[in-house]
């Protein structure tokens, strides 16, 4: 099956080849045919202007000979009746620079006994209005054909792929309702994602593949039905498994409701969104060879982003409710659920107390450098715990904390990573600051912050400690943490906002002079390159900051343009996967 599909891939391939260069012959005599016709007109529209000149020179000495007027005596009359047709009885002096492309003309006009030599411009200056409306209203036109043209070819080139391919035509019913679209039974394999085999996610558990790839499983509605004729399963699977041929697996299957089910596998992480969208624009193209009357609204696509090991039947529920929320939204033509129900899943149904991972010390601390834009040195560092679990490997403070059983487990697990925290910088003494992110039980917590007090009077590096809290939390609960805060400042470490998506209440930050600095919400950070609204709300929030003299920084930076963005808003510094990956220890890396 796969030597079949790769020659009639190859002979695909040919034919597309030869029609491109048919269409660079296409376009070549088609602009020679246009310069040439072009050139003719214009030769026409001269010769028609000539013409006209000749016919009015005549009309003005026949209008001389009925007035009887003298061509000496009555000089004056004439020439300004010369002048009302556009002659000159003399020629008139032109500036050196344009006597070359305005010279005047002269000709003899007769009428019975008058004769008058007069002198006019020539006729594409005096006309020259006439010679440019018709000669754009000829560009106009070419561009028009051209445009055409290549929707012609266009179309060409999708049918020689499709020729390329045999597959046999099953007539279908693809009639899909736009309130009631019926998906095929989750049990049925056609409606589910593709599941990799147990020796691929062997293979890819011993490399790591899993930590960093995405599988992206999408339901596919059209408001629009398309010919019985149509083999859609086949005509799709050609066009996206040539469209995305640099990953490694693509699946398309036809759902019995006549709806399409894709699955692409092994995506980057950071280009899920990406890869959503390129199918989206993939699989409008490949529409319009039968249904050219489609607009981009009227495809609406369902995609979920998941990992190997994700349970199958969940994958498909969450596409379903996607493409349900897709074909809500009158301007949001793909809408992405991402999957996270696998640990969360096992964990909230394991009856295993988390707690015994931290008291048997099976973690490890992470640190997420933060740089700043202008030297790009690391600033700092946030801590990052990692608890080492005995079936599902490396867990987030995310996957875990929701399922610790009791706010004891919880203040234990603050009190662990601060310690350890101590430890190291005891060891490997750094300039650089640690910030731990408090989970909000233990701002409120007395206790939490006694104990604080006792095991930070001997740390001689207390003042590269620093503690984020929510802005949620601050701006809600702020009498309730001055305990806290006062805690904090004695020992001379500091306090960071996290999660920052407001502008409105910075100025009250003055009253403060532990907080030290603001971390904008990921909400702001992830695409604020093509949303405007979030620029505009990190530009009021570095200029409210500038003010009370705080520095603002970014999280959760992806890609080059997110960067790029906040460097020209004003923020000073960042962290994210863009710059590294969680880091073990203390580095000197610096950001390029």
């Amino acid at each position: 099956m796969n030597n079949t599909l790769a020659i009639r891939t190859n002979s695909v391939t040919a034919m597309v080849t030869q029609f491109k260069n048919a269409k660079v012959r296409m376009l070549s005599i088609y602009v020679i045919a246009f310069m040439l016709l072009l050139t003719i007109f214009n030769l026409l529209l001269g010769e028609i202007l000539h013409q006209k000149v000749h016919i009015e020179g005549s009309q003005l000495a026949q209008q001389v000979y009925n007035l009887k007027l003298d061509q000496i005596a009555d000089r004056d009359i004439i020439a300004a009746l010369a002048a009302d047709h556009g002659f000159m009885l003399e020629p008139e002096s032109m500036p050196f620079h344009f006597s070359a492309f305005m010279a005047q003309e002269s000709d003899i006009y007769k009428y019975k006994t008058v004769s008058l030599k007069l002198y006019h411009l020539p006729f594409w200056i005096v006309e020259s209005h006439l010679f440019i409306l018709l000669n754009l209203v000829m560009i106009g036109a070419t561009v028009w054909g051209y445009r055409w043209w290549r929707v012609l070819f266009k179309r060409r080139d999708m049918v020689a792929e499709l020729s390329g391919f045999n597959a046999p035509t099953v007539p279908l019913t693809v009639n899909l309702p736009v309130n009631n679209m019926a998906i095929a039974d989750v049990n049925t394999v056609a409606t589910k994602p593709q599941q990799v085999s147990e020796d691929d996610t062997a293979i890819k558990g011993v490399y790591g593949i899993q930590n960093n790839y995405n599988h992206l499983f999408a339901l596919l509605y059209w408001v629009q039905p398309f010919p019985d004729s149509v083999d859609l399963e086949s005509h799709f699977k050609l066009i996206i498994v040539k469209g995305f041929k640099e990953l490694s697996r693509v699946s398309v299957k036809l759902l019995s409701s006549g709806g399409l089910a894709i699955t692409l596998e092994n995506i980057p992480q950071a280009d899920v969104d990406t890869y959503a969208k390129r199918l989206h624009q993939t699989i409008y193209q490949a529409s319009l060879l039968y249904r050219g009357d489609l607009s981009r609204k009227e495809i609406k696509i369902g995609v979920c982003n998941y990992r190997d090991g994700a349970d199958q039947t969940i994958v498909y529920q969450l596409t379903k409710s996607a493409l349900i929320l897709a074909k809500q939204s009158a301007w949001q033509h793909v809408h992405r659920v991402p999957f996270n129900y696998t640990h969360s899943t096992v964990l909230a149904n394991s009856s295993e107390n988390l707690t015994d991972y931290i008291d048997k010390k099976k973690f490890m601390l992470f640190f997420q450098p933060l740089f700043e834009f202008v030297s790009g040195d690391i600033l700092q560092h946030e801590a990052l715990i990692r608890v080492r679990h005995k079936s599902l490997g490396m867990l987030s403070a995310k996957q875990f904390i929701p399922q610790l059983k009791s706010d004891d487990a919880i203040t234990l697990l603050d009190k662990t990573v601060l310690e350890q925290v101590i430890k190291l910088l005891n060891s490997e003494p750094s300039s650089l600051t640690v910030s731990i992110n408090l989970h909000a039980f233990n701002w409120f917590d007395d206790d939490y912050w006694h104990w604080f007090g006792e095991i930070m009077k001997n740390v001689q590096a207390a003042n590269k400690l620093q503690f984020e809290i929510s802005e949620v939390d601050f701006y809600q609960h702020q009498q309730l943490l001055k305990f806290a805060f006062s805690k904090v400042k004695s020992v001379g470490s500091s306090v960071v906002i996290d999660n920052v998506s407001s502008h409105d209440k910075i100025a009250l930050l003055t009253h403060y002079k532990v907080i030290k600095g603001l971390k904008l919400s990921y909400d702001l950070i992830h695409n604020i390159d093509k949303n405007i609204t979030q620029q505009k709300m990190v530009r009021q929030i570095v200029s409210n900051a500038e003010r009370v003299s705080l520095p603002v920084y970014g999280v959760g930076v992806e890609t080059q343009q997110e960067l790029n963005m906040l460097k020209k808003l004003g923020v000073l510094g960042a962290q994210g996967f863009y710059f590294t990956e969680p880091l073990q220890e203390f580095t000197n890396v610096t950001v390029n």
